[in-house]
């Protein structure tokens, strides 16, 4: 298994400061489409990103 190059996380760096665009690279990442790092991170950042949207929700219902 072949780690991402530095050149690969630059790319994708700035995939992600895309709006619409990152949230596709994400979903197609966390998929599976790409190298096992890359797929991990996007499984990663997307369950944190299910969490804050989580907590989100249950503040707002209880302050709303």
């Amino acid at each position: 298994m072949e780690p991402l190059g530095f050149w690969e996380w630059f790319g994708l760096m700035f995939l992600f400061a895309i709006p619409i665009l990152n949230i596709i690279v994400f979903l197609a990442g966390a998929l599976g489409m790409g190298k096992q790092g890359f797929v991990n991170y996007c499984r990663a950042f997307l369950l944190w990103v299910a969490i804050g949207v989580s907590i989100a929700l249950v503040i707002g219902a209880v302050y709303g």
